[in-house]
């Protein structure tokens, strides 16, 4: 038994493909769209979390407001009116 090692023969014929072509204009489109949805959604998180973060100042800047002007008697309803800001 004989191995022989020569070039291979040229298939003329035979026509090939690749595996990856261009992009398509609909996936590019479809891609295009999901990032700009991902920028809103996470532009409105931002702002969602940064509003409520200003609403929580201002409550806590009120009660102590109070508490500055003696209005909570013992420290306990000053902490009991805080926890309110928190919810």
């Amino acid at each position: 038994m004989s191995i022989i090692l020569g070039t291979p023969l040229l298939r003329t014929k035979e026509i090939t493909k690749s595996k990856h072509g261009e992009p398509k204009t609909s996936s590019i489109l479809l891609i295009s769209a999901a990032i700009i949805m991902a920028i809103i959604l996470l532009t409105y998180a931002g702002m969602s979390y940064t509003e409520g973060m200003k609403q929580h100042a201002t409550c806590r800047d009120k009660i102590i407001g109070f508490e500055q002007r003696g209005m909570y008697p013992s420290p306990g309803e000053f902490r009991l009116a805080l926890s309110f800001c928190g919810s």
